[in-house]
């Protein structure tokens, strides 16, 4: 921590528990103590040793849920007069989030806060302000969104933004939420224009993907949204799984194409959503 304080000055240090310091029986919870007063900034211990569980998915749960009951009990205040709009992105590669932000600065979409592979101090600090947040991975970041509609009253959808068919259908259930006309129109705008950079690439990759055969067996709740993907290229999904997937991931779900339904017709959350 010393050393990571004296490169990059953070404002705040969070400390997972891993494998060894588990079985060793390290006590981070003091060590973070003593290193924050040291170092006068935030530090945080977590205990969720090796990603407990079968599936490591136990550890996920107790890793987002301590650490957002920490987060937001000691680092984020509870103002009044909520005015922004959060757009929620728990999306596995950071990357995807430059692109998405752009297009939702051109739909007319504000993006306050992230949590996900980039996120950084500030951000997380302005979640509290988020008039909607978006689920994308929806397993274990569903209990931090239903946290967040519990504690500030914040509403959460679940989204897919792998494929453009898919990405198209959640930039229309964002903006419907808001229900302003001026958002929907400049959002269908943005859509069409996308829409025509998408065709033109179609014609490159379709007819070397078309008629082929793939089977996904992914680590989060996530072959439904690459089903889609592969399906606007002409491939054929035979078979699915998750590596950390719970009972109900698999229940209600079909990739087949022949019985395929809308993958994301059930929220797992309290909130009104399909993807």
């Amino acid at each position: 921590m010393k050393k990571a304080f004296e490169l990059f000055h953070p404002k705040a240090i969070a400390v997972h528990a891993t494998c060894p310091v588990g079985l060793i029986g390290d006590d981070i919870h003091r060590v973070t103590r003593e290193a924050q007063e040291k170092l006068g900034i935030k530090v945080f211990g977590f205990s969720c040793e090796g990603y407990k569980g079968v599936s490591q998915s136990a550890g996920h749960h107790i890793a987002i849920i301590k650490s957002s009951n920490i987060w937001w009990a000691r680092m984020i205040p509870l103002l009044p007069h909520r005015l922004m709009l959060i757009c929620w992105a728990s999306i596995t590669s950071a990357a995807i989030l430059f692109v998405l932000e752009e297009i939702f600065t051109r739909c007319g979409f504000n993006l306050v806060s992230t949590f996900c592979g980039n996120s950084d101090h500030d951000s997380m600090c302005r979640a509290h302000t988020a008039d909607l947040n978006l689920v994308m991975c929806h397993r274990s970041i569903n209990y931090m969104a239903d946290m967040m509609e519990e504690q500030y009253g914040i509403p959460w959808i679940k989204v897919n933004f792998i494929g453009a068919e898919a990405t198209a259908k959640s930039l229309r259930k964002m903006a419907k939420y808001f229900k302003d006309a001026k958002l929907l129109e400049q959002t269908e705008k943005v859509i069409a224009e996308e829409m025509a950079a998408v065709e033109e690439a179609q014609k490159i990759y379709r007819p070397r993907c078309e008629g082929k055969v793939c089977m996904m067996f992914v680590g989060g709740s996530r072959s439904h949204h690459y089903m889609e993907l592969f399906k606007e290229l002409g491939m054929k999904t035979i078979a699915a799984g998750y590596e950390f997937g719970h009972r109900d991931d698999y229940e209600g779900r079909n990739v087949i194409p022949s019985i395929v339904v809308d993958a994301d017709s059930r929220n797992i959350g309290k909130s009104e959503n399909s993807a």
